[in-house]
């Protein structure tokens, strides 16, 4: 339908979402508007789920506005930019190593400094599933 009021919300939501997803990430867009660097600024010294928090949250309502394959595109996007600063939020995966270790448990080994994953005490490591992943992996 031309004059769907739902899909008018929903695509001003998302030029909206845009301006703002383009002020954080690239402030030298918009250099003319003053205060676009200190809110740059602000968010940059944020964590990073904050962002992903941010970003997730502005495009979630220009699809519920108006469901259909532009609004999909454009507010999927940002919605992946939230889901990638998301991942970095986590951080980085673990060695194998220290995940076989916090999934068996039991005390550490000696040499293992308290507060940190070790090999639990008596367990073989060469007796994990997780030694080898191409062992175990249907072919």
């Amino acid at each position: 339908m031309l004059a769907d009021v739902g899909c008018l919300f929903g695509g001003t939501f998302q030029v909206i979402a845009g301006i703002v997803a383009i002020a954080i990430e690239a402030p030298c867009c918009c250099m003319f508007i003053e205060h676009i660097q200190t809110l740059s600024n602000f968010m940059e010294n944020r964590p990073y789920w904050n962002r992903a928090a941010l970003y997730c949250g502005i495009a979630i309502p220009g699809i519920l506005f108006c469901f259909g394959l532009g609004s999909l595109f454009g507010s999927g996007l940002i919605f992946a930019t939230g889901v990638m600063y998301g991942m970095m939020g986590l951080g980085k995966k673990g060695t194998r190593e220290d995940m076989a270790a916090a999934a068996g448990g039991g005390t550490l080994s000696p040499g293992v400094a308290p507060g940190s994953v070790g090999i639990p005490m008596g367990a073989d490591p060469n007796a994990t599933l997780m030694e080898d992943p191409d062992v175990w992996r249907p072919t």
